[in-house]
């Protein structure tokens, strides 16, 4: 277990730095784009990508986590053997996406009319649709980085690409004036050469010699049980988003995409984590030690991960004022609450393990179904009464009741013996203490008193999180 420990502390070390970097630019680029955006611009890009992330999820297909199941099992064959599967993948994303991004274009104007009272041209949604597509192409050529352990080229790769999209942006922002359609052009150029670097890349590993259809059956029986998971994850992202357009509009909504931006730093660790946990965690399930290490990694990463949440919860008034203009400071308020949606995100990796040891995904969609559907429910309730805090409350609820009973169904098929008295522990502190920090603010208390909170819950997380006996 320590060369598993070690190889996921150096992976998430590159990772980190990487990711931060990466993250860092769109941040602290905020004060920028807060400024060339006004809040309704902003919730209009917020609800472009939402409808380009259902496209993509109906792109995927479950490929990626297919490509990474059967890569480790396919090692022992050779590279070649890999590399027609990889092809194979590629080969299926390239028809099924022409289909989906194609059908796609086709129902625009309705989509137009239906989310945008007809505001938008017909080649928003193409750039859009088309950005998307190369985003998972790109997405799966570098994830063979991720597999090969090769983290530096995986980071180059995505670091390069936001650069472009971000620098390419503001550039025809603020020299040619276009608007919205500047973050959706330099998204879309971006993410072709991303494509073009990460193929060129790992060329060792495609093989064009034929079409390798023999493997897309297995490939859909594998993927398609996670395409309505993938879809339930869809709605667990952003059913808050149609709500609070329904009940707060398009202001709000930029509101609410501004204080999403900021609890993405708690998003960067978690995205750190799951980028070097994956292909170790999957190694993992082959060995006797597994059990172990996923009892360790779940103290440790939950722990700290509610500890970091803290600190963000304390700091997001500070955050807020010093990076956006005076129009977005209300929205501080949900950064720490949607922190632990991303927090229970990255766990699920860690306890669904007996889902992917005894390749039950057929699970995956009925618990993704069951939280996405108590989602809708919740924000059917929460969002008419306290707005995009209500939305906040609503998904990280849904996230934490999804890990919950994930966890549940993963010890029956393959008993890790997970410490749930720790984990409950570590959960409970969290909440309490951010709840805490929250209403001393809305009360505008002193820092004393804050600090005094924020000290103590971290205490007791940092405490069960290195304690092996917890």
């Amino acid at each position: 277990m320590k060369s598993k420990l070690k190889q996921l502390g150096k992976d998430s070390i590159i990772y980190g730095v990487g990711g931060v970097a990466a993250k860092a630019i769109t941040f602290f680029l905020l004060p920028i784009y807060t400024r060339l955006f006004t809040p309704t611009e902003y919730g209009i890009i917020e609800m472009l990508t939402v409808l380009s992330s259902f496209l993509g999820t109906l792109l995927t297909m479950g490929m990626d986590s297919a490509q990474s199941f059967y890569f480790f099992q396919q090692k022992d064959k050779g590279k070649q053997a890999q590399a027609e599967l990889i092809t194979a993948i590629l080969q299926w994303r390239l028809i099924w996406g022409t289909v989906i991004v194609g059908a796609a274009l086709l129902i625009a104007p309705f989509l137009n009319q239906f989310f945008f009272e007809g505001q938008l041209t017909w080649h928003y949604f193409a750039l859009a649709f088309c950005g998307c597509l190369f985003g998972r192409l790109m997405s799966q050529s570098v994830e063979v980085f991720r597999l090969l352990y090769r983290p530096w080229n995986y980071l180059g790769i995505t670091l390069s690409v936001t650069v472009i999209s971000d620098t390419l942006g503001i550039f025809l922002v603020l020299f040619l004036d276009w608007g919205i359609v500047a973050f959706l052009v330099a998204s879309a150029i971006a993410s072709i050469l991303g494509t073009i670097l990460g193929w060129r890349g790992i060329r060792a590993y495609i093989d064009w010699s034929k079409w390798h259809r023999q493997w897309w059956p297995k490939l859909l029986r594998f993927g398609a049980p996670l395409v309505p998971a993938g879809l339930g994850m869809y709605v667990l992202n952003t059913s808050d988003r149609w709500f609070i357009i329904h009940y707060q509009g398009q202001d709000a909504l930029g509101l609410y995409a501004v204080g999403v931006k900021f609890a993405m730093i708690i998003a960067l660790a978690v995205t750190t984590f799951r980028q070097a946990w994956w292909p170790i965690a999957m190694d993992a399930l082959h060995t006797e030690e597994g059990p172990e290490l996923f009892r360790t990694i779940a103290r440790l990463y939950l722990g700290l991960g509610t500890a970091a949440i803290v600190v963000m919860t304390a700091i997001s008034p500070f955050l807020v004022r010093w990076l956006t203009s005076p129009g977005y400071y209300s929205a501080y308020p949900i950064v720490g609450i949607l922190a632990w949606s991303s927090l229970f995100y990255g766990f699920y990796l860690i306890g669904c393990a007996g889902i992917w040891k005894k390749e039950k995904t057929a699970w995956n969609p009925l618990l993704m179904g069951f939280a996405a559907l108590l989602n809708i429910a919740l924000d059917y309730i929460f969002v008419p009464r306290w707005g995009i805090t209500g939305a906040a409350i609503a998904t990280s609820t849904s996230f934490l009741v999804w890990n919950a009973i994930a966890l549940v169904v993963s010890e029956k098929l393959w008993q890790i013996h997970y410490p749930i008295g720790a984990l409950l522990l570590q959960i409970f502190t969290g909440i309490f203490t951010t709840t805490a920090i929250l209403l001393l603010y809305n009360k505008n208390a002193s820092l004393t008193p804050i600090i005094s909170v924020v000290i103590m819950g971290l205490i007791i997380l940092i405490s069960t999180s290195l304690n092996r006996n917890a």
